[in-house]
């Protein structure tokens, strides 16, 4: 049953591809906020303390410091979106792990003893040796956990 736990929630993950918002060898990433400035320095660390109720939830699953963008604006929510200022950024796709695919086999890695759980912290703990940041879905949406500080620039729409 375990087993079949965790090969279901791999397919899951598997259903899309961060290859598909490759825009020669970058990908663009997009975060809404309360500010408006011409550009904003996101550091992870700040939203330990400062989460949205989407932040939060991810929060439960790992305490690792991250910042999370939409990589397609159509699945932007409504609530993310509202009285908010679009910020985008372009990153070298190189530097984002694709939990997705996870080539380096860092899910099967790190599954609870009793592989009833994935550890999160461990996941993002691991990718984060190599990585600045991690795609993977959320339920509805694609995303990319961020790790490091970035600044991001004013999107006129």
């Amino acid at each position: 049953m375990a087993g079949s736990f965790f090969n279901n929630w791999k397919k899951f993950l598997n259903e899309g591809n961060l290859e598909d918002y490759n825009q020669p060898g970058q990908i663009v990433l997009y975060h809404y906020s309360r500010e408006n400035t011409d550009s904003l320095l996101l550091d992870p660390k700040y939203f330990l303390s400062h989460r949205s109720s989407f932040s939060r939830r991810e929060h439960e699953r790992s305490q690792v410091p991250r910042t999370f963008f939409y990589v397609d604006l159509d699945h932007a929510e409504k609530i993310v979106k509202s009285n908010r200022t679009l910020y985008t950024t372009a990153v070298p796709l190189g530097e984002i792990y694709n939990l997705k695919k996870d080539p380096e086999g860092i899910l099967a890695a790190s599954k609870h003893p009793q592989a009833h759980f994935i550890d999160y912290n461990k996941v993002l703990l691991t990718v984060k040796e190599n990585y600045k940041g991690v795609f993977y879905d959320v339920g509805s949406f694609d995303v990319v956990a961020w790790f490091e500080p970035i600044e991001v620039n004013k999107e006129e729409l």
